[in-house]
């Protein structure tokens, strides 16, 4: 095997684990040292949390997250600048200040402040997967392993964290690096317009949207997923501003 080539870090979003990147842990290997961060499940805000990343990377390193795990990666590349070599974004926004965000996390934040975990963890389930995937038994398990590892006080925190998040739009024709940016076309979380907007916003990017998947695309689509980012990695997919669909 030969020696990496980049280093990789990967962020899960909301309510998820490394178990999100199971696929693109095992893939991505071949061609990069590739590691899942803990940091969004430590800290109290978006700005420690990318702090923690940036001080527990090498000097130079690639960079995907999925959801809020995206929006993150942004705000990791706006704090470390070229340190920052490759981003990729899984149905993620640059905007999580947006009226509707707010209004959703604020609703599961009631939520879990009652403690109706279990109705919370339903509701990750019917906007997370597709309606196909919401009777598959072995990615409904994979969900809610992931929710009882975050636990009910980390996803309070989270939720909070994400509640103070600012938009990060103006900040997009700064993105200098290599940039996929790959979304669900059912995703009714992240609509494809909100991966839409951040692909133009970057110049040096590439915008995938992927039919019939939805929200947890890593799992959803887990070899599609791997294949391109594998190619955003090694160079040879083209970010050329253009919008592909498959």
């Amino acid at each position: 095997m030969p020696d990496p080539v980049v280093h990789l870090v990967l962020v899960p979003g909301l309510l998820c684990t490394d178990l999100l990147w199971q696929d693109q842990l095992k893939v991505l290997a071949e061609i990069a040292d590739v590691r899942v961060t803990q940091q969004q499940l430590r800290h109290a805000s978006l700005d420690a949390m990318a702090e923690a990343i940036l001080a527990e990377c090498p000097p130079n390193f690639a960079i995907a997250g999925s959801s809020a795990g995206g929006y993150l990666a942004l705000l990791v590349k706006k704090k470390g600048g070229a340190r920052v070599t490759h981003i990729c974004l899984v149905d993620s926004t640059a905007n999580i200040d947006l009226e509707e965000h707010g209004e959703r996390h604020q609703k599961l934040l009631d939520l879990a402040e009652r403690g109706s975990f279990e109705i919370i963890k339903q509701q990750m389930i019917e906007t997370f997967l597709n309606a196909d995937n919401q009777n598959n038994s072995d990615l409904k398990e994979l969900v809610e392993t992931m929710a009882e590892t975050v636990g009910l006080e980390r996803f309070i925190r989270q939720l909070k964290a994400l509640m103070q998040g600012v938009d990060l739009r103006d900040e997009l024709p700064n993105v200098d690096c290599p940039t996929l940016v790959l979304c669900g076309s059912d995703d009714m979380r992240s609509p494809v317009k909100q991966s839409r907007e951040v692909a133009r916003g970057i110049r040096n990017s590439k915008l995938v949207t992927i039919k019939g998947a939805a929200h947890l695309l890593p799992l959803e689509r887990p070899k599609t997923v791997s294949e391109l980012m594998r190619q955003w990695l090694i160079g040879v997919l083209p970010l050329d501003g253009t919008e592909l669909t498959i």
